[in-house]
């Protein structure tokens, strides 16, 4: 009688022991940061807790839902009784406006909480600081520069923005010189006010540029009856202007022209001061003619080129011509390419890589 009293006593303590587990409190779920600014730097919050429960307590992972909260936790276990904090962290750089981001705790019961932090961050930069190219005569821009990146002539046509501002005290009305017909300009507002912001819708017309490959092009910005007052009012418009193949049939791209060169590397030798001529053969496998639509350098007094046919017909070859200027390389070593651009749907750039040594 005595041994079946122990036994049953050991199992309600083994009992106890098994269901006996930790329970996760905190003080407080939520944290309202209110107004902060964007440049004043990270704001944290400490979320404390204690273990509520009989057992251990063991945060296992914390894990936010935006990498600009950082969450902190102990990763000891904790006995009933005992507290701890979760530190929150938000970089609110960069992120102007409100927010409200959440963490979740992960603990050994099996247990969720959510804690969340929110508040407002509000931003200090100046116009000066978002428009930081200076033209003069109170004009501001945010770039000098305009990537169309990838165009093509049977496209339609692109239009991007440049952004301007007027720190000035009195009202402006930009003028532009040196537009190619490559290019619109619009101008919106017509006027731009004081301490207000405009900008010029730039329109690259793709069927005008008559270039294939990478496309530079500048033109000027001036303030009408301060002209002489500009400066670094360059304006510089890039664009890579492709072929469109994408209207083929496949009967016509098994006809069209293909295009093979004898070498892609080129190497001219070193310490000579004698101008350098290396030859490059272009030959005409497919079954149309091929069309040589440019050689692209953007080194053409170190690199001279000729070649001896625009046109190739099938089964026939011609001649790229390259002359290295050893008088001209003010570099020293280089490695420079050039690009062979052509009419064949399949293979319509080729890189020829080329070194030099002056």
């Amino acid at each position: 009688m005595k041994r079946i009293f122990l036994l049953f006593a050991l199992a309600m303590i083994c009992t106890q022991m098994m269901w006996a587990a930790g329970q996760i409190r905190f003080q407080k779920t939520t944290h309202d940061f209110g107004t902060i600014s964007e440049n004043g730097g990270d704001v944290s919050v400490d979320f404390e807790f204690s273990n509520a429960g009989d057992g251990p307590l063991l945060i296992l992972r914390a894990a936010s839902s935006c990498g600009c909260t950082v969450p902190e936790y102990p990763h000891q276990p904790l006995r009933a009784g005992e507290g701890g904090k979760v530190t929150v962290t938000y970089h609110p750089k960069g992120r102007p406006g409100p927010f409200q981001k959440t963490v979740t705790i992960y603990d050994n019961t099996q247990q969720r909480t959510q804690i969340t932090i929110m508040g407002n961050v509000v931003s200090n930069t100046t116009p000066e600081d978002s428009y930081a190219n200076e033209m003069g005569a109170g004009l501001r821009s945010k770039t000098r520069s305009m990537n169309f990146f990838d165009v093509y002539p049977t496209r339609n046509n692109r239009t991007r923005t440049l952004q301007f501002y007027n720190e000035s005290e009195e009202p402006i009305q930009l003028s532009f010189r040196g537009v190619s017909k490559n290019i619109y300009l619009e101008s919106q507002p017509d006027i731009i006010l004081p301490k207000q912001e405009g900008k010029v819708l730039i329109t690259f017309l793709t069927d005008k540029a008559k270039d294939w490959g990478l496309h530079e092009e500048t033109f000027e910005v001036f303030i009408k009856g301060k002209e002489s007052r500009m400066k670094n009012n360059v304006i510089t418009v890039t664009a890579d202007i492709w072929e469109d193949f994408s209207t083929l049939s496949r009967k016509e791209r098994d006809r069209a022209g293909e295009i093979e060169v004898d070498r892609t590397q080129l190497s001219f030798g070193r310490g000579s001061k004698v101008n350098q001529t290396q030859i490059i053969t272009i030959r005409n496998t497919g079954k149309s003619k091929l069309t040589i639509r440019k050689i692209s350098n953007d080194m053409p007094k170190v690199f001279r080129t000729q070649l001896s046919s625009e046109v190739i017909k099938p089964g026939q070859s011609a001649e790229l011509v390259i002359t290295y200027v050893p008088s001209a390389n003010k570099i020293g070593e280089l490695t420079h390419h050039l690009m062979i651009i052509s009419n064949d749907p399949t293979n319509s750039r080729v890189i020829v890589n080329l070194q030099a040594d002056k």
